[in-house]
């Protein structure tokens, strides 16, 4: 088993210097936020080893007023899609299981900030070179029962190469990770510097 450490969301939201004819009518916002993603130590004695593209995404900075230009829903509102790149490389070929280790916001996203989300988009899968198709499994070695060309990563779900169907062992197994970081209309209101955080770690289950 190998761990790949991620601090994926960190920012901060702060509020800028207000002018004076609208300091009573609300405040210009600006906020800076940054997600992070570093490789762990892998085991020595591990057989596979997962490395990550892009340890650092940055989304910037932007006003309030920005954001709210960015609505995804009726009560959210995005920061923007970022992406990254996982790569498992194994000695001897091995049956490969990829897991998002994080604090559910619910079933589908994971927590940011206060009462903000983000979402983990796998995509481009190849195994040995040749392009796969994801599996959606709850366990490692399990076989999977919804398999697509592109999957979301959810909380507590992991994701195994397929072919025909079927798991299949490889030994260079790789994926484009998009993440999209939300921000609710609530937690956008800020009356001073605010730092956003979400927190997990990659998991790789081999076997």
């Amino acid at each position: 088993m190998t761990h790949e450490s991620a601090a994926c969301m960190a920012g901060r939201l702060r509020p800028a210097r207000p002018q004076r004819r609208l300091q009573r009518a609300g405040r210009m916002m600006c906020g800076v936020l940054t997600a992070m993603v570093w490789q762990g130590m892998a085991l020595a004695a591990g057989n596979c080893q997962l490395q990550i593209s892009n340890r650092t995404i940055d989304y910037g900075q932007m006003t309030r007023a920005e954001l709210l230009e960015r609505q995804a829903s009726p009560s959210t509102f995005s920061l923007g899609k970022q992406s990254m790149t996982l790569t498992a490389t194994c000695r001897q070929p091995a049956l490969i299981t990829l897991f998002f280790r994080g604090a559910a916001a619910d079933g589908a996203s994971y927590r940011f900030g206060n009462g903000g989300s983000f979402t983990l988009q796998l995509s481009g899968a190849q195994l040995d070179g040749k392009a796969v198709n994801l599996g959606k499994v709850k366990v490692a070695g399990q076989q999977p029962e919804i398999m697509s060309a592109a999957m979301a990563l959810l909380p507590n779900d992991g994701a195994v190469p397929v072919s025909d169907e079927r798991p299949v062992k490889g030994s260079n197994f790789s994926m484009n990770v998009e993440i999209e970081a939300l921000v609710s209309a609530a937690g956008s209101r800020v009356a001073d510097q605010t730092l956003w955080r979400g927190n997990g770690s990659f998991e790789l289950i081999e076997h």
